[in-house]
């Protein structure tokens, strides 16, 4: 049920985004699935409930409690509100998506037919799709800098290394910034840069929008036995898209520093892949109003390729220049940490429910790997930097005939504390109705984000000024579902 609207947002403005580091090691290990409307409306606390598609993400054993056979289809409506403040100014962005939560499909075998309730009662089979994560957000951040430039930053970047080799060492950054006269050699030297800046009082402008989802193939099986042990497994086949565009710009609006008008560095990175897990779960029925749950996921092996690349324009000593970088490209592998869920259930009869479930998630055992790099010094960052933690969901539903009315709450620890702080909550709330072969949901779901501070730009002897970024977003889903 996490919207982790902020996924990425490290990579896309304090460090390159041509380099696979902890940062996606984070970005794809954690999901925030939007799912069936009636799913999100409880909060995703379903780990012990059934009858839903989405529990094939997360409780495999749901399946279980199917008595009819379904088809259900779930399209949704994603805007997310980023609110940055830098060096004195707010600006505000939004970011709008159509997508599909889920789309999928459940058939249904009774095995006794004649009303026995002992034994193996049913056995089922469900194939489809579940949206895991959005990726969808655009940040703007808009402030005037009198102390430094990312001009500073380039200039940096490139000591020490000769300005014939920048090409071959810096060439999606620093090297731009050479072609284009955003640094130059100090006079007399061939490894010291300076910057055309005299002095500063520039309007600094980035704007970062990231696109793409996280989404699940699933093949489950599950099976009722007496109507109080409800087993499931399910097979995932998570698919990643992925894609950043994000954009710099300096301008002397205020035409007070000489021989410089204006740049712009733009940078592209797009991430696909696939992966594999297995997930298991069983619910038992220890009375008819309580019912507990457990489920296991194994750790999800994606292998994934990124492409990047990078071009900057400048106009400098009144002249216009512009420089492009190749396009980069790189195949790694990334294990993600195994997921273990407990969960409890009370039923009022036909008239509601409530539902908590706890999720625990250790981060640090995230892994790259790939043929051509060891990646150590990433893994070891994320073992040092990442930590275990808990994921807590609560959903209550009430019905009176056809109608139903939810409500939800979650919320999610932050895998960067030793101790259990929350990162993130969401709210939400839905209603529906259903009949004998057809029903419809509608949920909306609320998230909201800590606040974050990050980094333009990095300098290595000065702190660069940072953007504190607030982001809440929103989801609002119907599901259609038919029954024969």
């Amino acid at each position: 049920m996490r919207t982790k609207i902020l996924s990425g947002l490290l990579a896309v403005i304090a460090v390159s985004a041509t380099a696979q580091n902890e940062t996606d090691a984070l970005r794809y290990s954690q999901i925030s699935p939007t799912g069936t409307a009636r799913f999100a409306a409880l909060g995703g606390a379903f780990g012990a409930l059934g009858s839903d598609f989405t529990t094939l993400s997360f409780n495999p054993a749901g399946i279980a409690f199917y008595r009819s056979s379904e088809i259900s289809l779930t399209p949704s409506v994603f805007n997310s509100v980023s609110t940055s403040d830098y060096l004195g100014t707010q600006i505000k962005d939004n970011k709008l998506n159509f997508n599909f939560g889920s789309l999928g499909a459940v058939r249904t075998r009774i095995r006794n037919k004649e009303g026995s309730t002992y034994g193996w009662l049913n056995f089922n089979f469900g194939i489809g799709y579940n949206r895991l994560n959005s990726f969808q957000n655009r940040v703007s951040i808009e402030g005037r800098n009198f102390s430094h430039s990312i001009a500073d930053a380039f200039a940096s970047q490139a000591y020490g290394t000769n300005y014939n080799d920048l090409q071959n060492t810096n060439s999606f950054d620093a090297n731009l910034a050479w072609q284009t006269y955003v640094i130059d050699t100090a006079a007399g030297q061939t490894s010291i840069y300076s910057t055309p800046m005299g002095n500063y009082g520039q309007l600094q402008k980035l704007q970062a929008t990231t696109l793409g989802s996280m989404g699940e193939t699933v093949i489950a099986f599950g099976g009722n036995y007496s109507n109080r042990l409800y087993i499931g497994a399910t097979i995932g086949i998570p698919n990643i898209k992925y894609q950043l565009q994000k954009t710099y710009e300096e301008t002397d609006d205020l035409d007070t520093i000489p021989n410089f008008t204006s740049m712009k560095y733009n940078e592209q990175l797009k991430t696909s892949g696939n992966g594999f897990n297995l997930k298991l779960g069983v619910i038992y029925r220890i009375k008819d109003w309580v019912r507990v749950g457990a489920a296991f996921h194994t750790p999800t092996y994606f292998r994934l390729t990124d492409t990047w690349s990078s071009d900057m324009s400048s106009k400098i000593y009144n002249q216009e220049f512009s420089a492009t970088s190749p396009i980069g490209s790189f195949q790694y592998s990334l294990t993600t940490p195994l997921k273990a869920i407990a969960s409890v259930g009370f039923i009022a009869g036909k008239a509601g429910l409530v539902s908590i479930d706890y999720e625990y998630v250790n981060y640090s055992t995230a892994k790259l790997n790939s043929s051509n790099y060891n990646f150590s010094a990433e893994n070891k960052n994320v073992k040092d930097n990442y930590h275990g933690t808990g994921n807590i969901r609560i959903g209550t539903e009430w019905r009176y005939k056809i109608f139903s009315v939810r409500a939800g709450y979650a919320i999610f620890g932050s895998p960067y504390s030793k101790t259990f702080k929350i990162d993130n909550s969401t709210a939400s709330f839905g209603a529906g109705f259903r009949t004998k072969g057809f029903y419809m949901d509608a949920a909306y779901l609320l998230n909201f984000s800590q606040k974050n501070r990050y980094n333009l730009y990095v300098l290595n002897s000065t702190t660069a000024a940072s953007a504190e970024v607030n982001n809440v977003a929103g989801s609002f889903m119907l599901t259609f579902g038919f029954r024969y």
